[in-house]
């Protein structure tokens, strides 16, 4: 039984790190269920995404996002749900595998600086 969402606004408090608005699509699995979404803002630290595939809080999962342009996919091993509200929840990043956290700083580095003509 998943907890009242009130109970989770204590998770929705700012964070200390910028969040990137984003428009990436997004494929996650886990032992809960398995889904796909958009991720809406992200950060090194985790991410938003808007589904209407829902999984419950603390559920662990793996998350391929695809990255813009040519970039490969980013591939997070290991990501749990903090909260959720309506058709969006947040996912902490737990464990990243081979370059994938060096490649999500690259790209997130390049997103908050826009270029210049």
């Amino acid at each position: 039984m998943t907890p009242p969402e009130k109970d989770d606004k204590k998770a929705l408090r700012p964070r200390g790190r910028l969040r990137v608005p984003v428009d990436y699509p997004a494929l996650f699995t886990g032992d809960a269920g398995s889904g796909h979404g958009t991720v809406t803002n992200l950060t090194i630290a985790g991410c938003e995404i808007e589904s209407h595939d829902q999984l419950p809080i603390g559920a662990g999962l793996s998350l391929r996002v695809q990255a813009p342009e040519a970039r490969p996919p980013i591939l997070i091993a290991l990501a749990l749900v903090r909260w959720k509200n309506g058709d969006r929840f947040g996912l902490e990043f737990v464990r990243f595998e081979g370059r994938t956290k060096e490649q999500l700083e690259d790209m997130l580095n390049q997103r908050e600086v826009p270029a210049e003509d």
